[in-house]
């Protein structure tokens, strides 16, 4: 889909007006615009698979998880810090990064079909 619409672009201007454009042209239309995320808020995730891989190891996540298991890590952080508990017992990690992490461990299983549900999501 990105690619069409790179293309649909591109074919707005014909060879000439492309050759003889003052300025370097780049068709970023239909692209990620990487820039409107806030890389520091993202921190508090990269803290907690931090202490994912020294606890476990590097990637350990990659490796296969149970999504439903997933959605019930992601929940059970959720419902702490909706409780007003801003970091986690057992890591002292803020909540909010394993409620991202585990939004990212879903996300990259999502598109991984061979990682089952083991109870049907309603």
């Amino acid at each position: 889909m990105q690619i069409k619409a790179h293309f649909e672009q591109i074919n707005t201007m014909t060879k000439e007006e492309i050759k003889s454009s003052k300025t370097g042209l780049r068709f970023n239309k239909g692209k990620l615009r990487w820039s409107l995320m806030n890389y520091k808020a993202m921190e508090p995730m990269i803290r907690v698979l931090m202490m994912g891989a020294e606890k476990y190891d590097d990637h350990n996540w990659k490796k296969g998880l149970d999504k439903v298991e997933i959605l019930e890590c992601l929940q059970r952080h959720l419902a702490a810090l909706m409780d007003g508990e801003l970091y986690d017992k057992e890591s002292g990690l803020p909540h909010i990064g394993h409620i991202m992490c585990n939004a990212m461990f879903y996300s990259y299983f999502m598109e991984d079909e061979k990682v089952p549900h083991h109870i049907p999501l309603q």
